[in-house]
C-alpha cells in the first residue's frame, strides 16, 4: 500500500517563518521531489527545512482479483 505524504517546507523570509506544504501520493514521489522545492530555498536560508511525512491515508492500496468460481 500507499500512503499520502506530505512535504514539508519551513523557513523564514525577512523575518517572518513560513511553512509551506505539499501534498504526494507516496513517499517515493515527495523524496524525489524535495530537490526541487526546497534547494532553492536553502539558497537563501541556510537554516531552512524540508522533510516528508508519511499519513496514515492510503493513497493507493493493491486490490486482490476474486477467484474465478467453477460452476
Amino acid at each position: 500500500m500507499e500512503f499520502f505524504t506530505v512535504l514539508v517546507l519551513t523557513y523564514a523570509l525577512n523575518g517572518h517563518f513560513i511553512e509551506s506544504k505539499t501534498v504526494f501520493p507516496s513517499q517515493r514521489a515527495c523524496g524525489d521531489a524535495l530537490p526541487d522545492y526546497y534547494d532553492p530555498i536553502y539558497k537563501f536560508d541556510k537554516e531552512s527545512m524540508g522533510q516528508c511525512i508519511v499519513t496514515d491515508t492510503v493513497s493507493k492500496s493493491i486490490r486482490p482479483k476474486m477467484r474465478p468460481t467453477n460452476d
